[in-house]
């Protein structure tokens, strides 16, 4: 895994497109792995203007946001410019663990839906997912008993 990103090696964003001081603060191989679902997903990819997008130094230590402790932060929030579930099937195909659908979300002072992504540690290899719908409310999609569907997304495309 690559400790610093070449941006000679990423074709679709560049770093004046995220908030002043978060790229320090993320894992590189996070970047280059946002680099890969916008190649896969055919579609603009716009990071989250928010610095909490990326970084937070409060708040949950468990949160894949979260720096401290020499950690970096392995997630991202972005804004698709395509279908949201054909955005959360490329996800789970491109590896991302943690994935979060929100539908109460704006950019650039507009309702659009929002897509979490970050590569969190899993025991078995399946991603935990989840919706936050427009009133707020989160239902995760995975884990759940059977992983039938996870498995079939994953291999769907």
């Amino acid at each position: 895994m690559k400790q610093i990103i070449d941006w000679s090696d990423i074709e679709y964003f560049s770093p004046g497109e995220f908030p002043a001081g978060v790229l320090e603060k993320i894992e590189p191989g996070f970047i280059y792995a946002l680099e890969f679902f916008r190649v896969q997903l055919g579609c603009i990819v716009n990071p989250s203007p928010l610095v909490g997008g990326w970084i937070r130094e409060g708040g949950s230590e468990t949160s894949r946001h979260y720096i401290g402790n020499g950690r970096k932060s392995d997630a991202g929030d972005v804004f698709c410019d395509c279908d949201p579930f054909h955005a959360l099937i490329v996800a789970i195909r491109c590896g991302f663990t943690g994935i979060g659908l929100y539908f109460d979300t704006k950019y650039d002072g507009k309702p659009h839906w929002m897509l979490h992504l970050d590569k969190r540690p899993t025991s078995n290899g399946n991603p935990v997912i989840w919706v936050r719908d427009k009133s707020g409310k989160y239902t995760t999609i995975s884990p759940r008993p059977n992983m039938d569907v996870v498995n079939f997304l994953k291999g769907a495309m």
